[in-house]
């Protein structure tokens, strides 16, 4: 089987076996059984090489402009943005503006794979008891969440933002870059 039919059969088989992972595991709730933000979320790296981090990647990092970027390898527009997540990183250094790739995927050869044929250079990290998707509800492929250099989500209540381009991305980050 050609390796993009594989990885469409394999990250649908991934994410429908780590829906159901999440279905049953739990996240950090407050009192009242809503997901807590100022319980620190780390998941751990699925790509380990050169720069990359090896261990447990915190997703919200203090003191730096965050964004979330919530992806499936199968994913037809979350392939069409890594261009410009690339150019995103090469224009605001890892010290200015901190970006995790999320995946519900289970299999991580596969997301490796993905990792590296579209380039990514910036990390990924595994989900799949799907407690980041839960903590921000973020149930659709890609989602995108960005976060000022305090953690207050960027655009109001709500970190999610719509953007899709690197010029869209750069409208939204230079400004909170500028303020931190």
């Amino acid at each position: 089987m050609p390796s993009r039919q594989r990885r469409l059969l394999l990250g649908a088989i991934g994410t429908a076996i780590s829906g159901a992972a999440g279905c049953l595991g739990g996240s950090s709730t407050d009192p009242a059984g809503t997901p807590s933000d100022d319980d620190p979320l780390a998941l751990p790296s699925v790509v380990t090489r050169g720069d990359f981090p090896d261990g447990e990647v915190r997703l919200v990092e203090p003191g730096t402009v965050t964004l979330l970027n919530f992806f499936t390898t199968w994913c037809k527009p979350c392939q069409r943005e890594m261009p410009d997540f690339r150019k995103l990183r090469a224009a605001y250094g890892a010290d200015a503006l901190h970006m995790v790739s999320i995946t519900p995927e289970v299999d991580e050869t596969l997301v490796r794979e993905f990792w590296t044929e579209y380039e990514g250079t910036w990390p990924v990290v595994s989900d799949p008891a799907l407690e980041a998707t839960q903590r921000w509800n973020a149930n659709s492929y890609p989602t995108n969440l960005l976060f000022d250099a305090d953690g207050t989500p960027a655009t109001g209540d709500d970190p999610e933002v719509r953007a899709r381009t690197f010029e869209e991305f750069d409208a939204l980050v230079a400004p909170l870059v500028g303020e931190s």
